[in-house]
């Protein structure tokens, strides 16, 4: 019989896992974040940070924490990419590491702050990769800043890898957030021998859900959906608009001035995709897959740029 399993990257499972599992998190922020002092227990705080003044925005993370050594940790699970991502992480990191200063702690004695945001898509798409840390440097000299840390995994771009080494302990998690129906079906992997891999497995099973829980699952795939719909509408009726306007003036400036145009009703999607296309290492059937759009939206967009 199939195991009705939830999705790990929804807003509700992953909050259940690893908001309530300390096990299971200290092992994933151990592997994914690798902090110089091993986390050993952790103790779960509030998930929002509140503003400094009435005017000041209120950061709400999934996942926040501290261990025994004051390290402080911050996990987010982002499925659908916002303008201006990047600098909203800058934002969640600098806000935990001032929130410290509250207490009246002196500078010398702060301690450090690391960000994980797990991106179900690619944000870095030039980038090899998918585990990227970011840190404060000299720009010139290897001198490090210390006190605040970002890590950013792209599970888009690793799912497209296809892969997976169950040997190795970060492939085993990247499996568990992309196909954790993989990790009960195959027969070669043992997956007793991992025990909270087998309980986070164990926890998607639907039935350990409240019925307002599976509610709430259900309206976030929805809503996902509907998110990512729209977003591939508006590229169809961006780029539309905008070759249309191209051919019309039938010069090069024009053409230039329609692909603005859908460029900035498609978001960066249209530029991504003509870059795959000039680059020519791609299929179009391979890139159709890359950016989820139908093949046929590939190919006419490849007959533009031959024009």
């Amino acid at each position: 019989m199939k195991r009705d399993l939830l999705k790990p990257t929804a807003d509700v499972v992953f909050k259940r896992i690893f908001g309530q599992e300390k096990e299971i998190t200290i092992e994933f922020i151990n592997l994914f974040v690798d902090p110089p002092q091993p986390v050993v227990d952790i103790i779960y705080l509030k998930q929002e940070m509140l503003a400094d003044n009435r005017e000041g925005k209120v950061s709400v993370v999934d996942i926040r924490c501290t261990d025994t050594n004051n390290q402080h940790f911050i996990l987010e699970m982002q499925v659908v990419h916002h303008e201006g991502f990047l600098n909203r992480q800058l934002l969640y990191a600098c806000k935990a590491y001032a929130l410290q200063f509250n207490s009246g702690i002196q500078y010398s004695k702060t301690n450090s702050v690391y960000l994980l945001t797990i991106l179900d898509y690619e944000i870095l798409p030039g980038v090899a990769g998918w585990l990227h840390p970011f840190s404060f440097k000299h720009e010139h000299e290897n001198i490090q800043l210390d006190g605040l840390s970002v890590r950013l995994i792209e599970l888009g771009k690793r799912k497209k890898m296809d892969n997976f080494n169950l040997d190795h302990p970060l492939d085993r998690w990247m499996t568990f957030l992309a196909e954790p129906e993989k990790l009960i079906t195959m027969q070669k992997f043992d997956i007793s021998v991992y025990p909270n891999l087998m309980k986070a497995v164990e926890i998607l099973d639907r039935s350990n859900f409240t019925i307002e829980q599976q509610i709430a699952y259900d309206n976030h795939l929805f809503a996902v959906a509907d998110i990512n719909q729209s977003n591939i509408d508006s590229f169809d009726r961006g780029h539309g608009e905008g070759i249309e306007k191209g051919r019309v003036e039938g010069r090069v400036e024009g053409r230039e001035e329609g692909e603005q145009i859908g460029l900035h009703r498609g978001l960066s999607l249209s530029r991504a995709i003509i870059r795959e296309l000039k680059k020519g290492e791609l299929s179009h059937e391979e890139i159709a897959i890359k950016f989820s759009i139908p093949i046929a939206e590939v190919k006419m967009m490849a007959e533009d740029l031959d024009d």
